[in-house]
């Protein structure tokens, strides 16, 4: 080795010329960069493979075959993380959207309950019950009109022309009444629909 002026000996590199066919669990921990005692366990846990060698009863390691399994280990390890914090990442977005979906949901709901309090809503079960009665009421009163009209009459006609007019106003009243019926009940099932 040659000496260069006040510096250390210069060191050549070392060049493997020759792979050996079988190592042993301490060369291939040099040639990948472990622990003999890693190397072990990677064996133990399957990564790695030791066999005996033709005419020996000591598991070595096929050199060559070991260190690309290593190497292949070393990918899809990296692999499987990449992958796992992508789907991290995912699943943190996900978690995100629906922590904002849910506060949306909640200051709806909020809004909602402040309408009801400040009775901007109606429960549909009461405001039914109570619009059935009051068309029950209204369609009394609306029947009970010619009758009414005729009684304020006496004397200026004949009872049956009066009850003739009677009829006749009752009859019209009872077709106008039914035609409103169906035009609510129409809306009504319009709006069941679009809810």
């Amino acid at each position: 080795m040659a000496k260069k002026a006040g510096n250390a000996p210069e060191e050549k590199a070392v060049i493997l010329t020759a792979i050996p066919e079988w190592a042993d669990a301490g060369a291939i921990g040099e040639l990948v960069g472990l622990s003999e005692r890693r190397i072990q366990q990677l064996t133990r846990s399957g990564v790695l493979e030791a066999e005996a060698p033709p005419g020996r009863k000591a598991r070595k390691y096929r050199t060559r075959q070991t260190v690309q399994k290593y190497i292949a280990h070393v990918r899809r390890k990296a692999q499987e993380d990449v992958e796992g914090v992508a789907e991290l990442e995912e699943l943190g977005l996900k978690k995100l959207r629906a922590e904002v979906e849910l506060k949306e949901s909640q200051g709806e709901l909020h809004r909602l309950k402040t309408a009801i309090a400040a009775d901007k809503y109606v429960d549909t079960e009461n405001a039914g019950r109570e619009l059935a009665e009051f068309l029950r009421s209204f369609r009394q009163f609306a029947l009970d009109m010619p009758a009414r009209a005729v009684r304020s009459m006496p004397g200026q006609v004949d009872a049956v022309t009066a009850k003739a007019m009677e009829r006749s106003m009752r009859t019209e009243l009872e077709a106008m009444l039914a035609a409103f019926t169906d035009a609510v009940m129409e809306l009504g099932e319009g709006g069941a629909k679009a809810g």
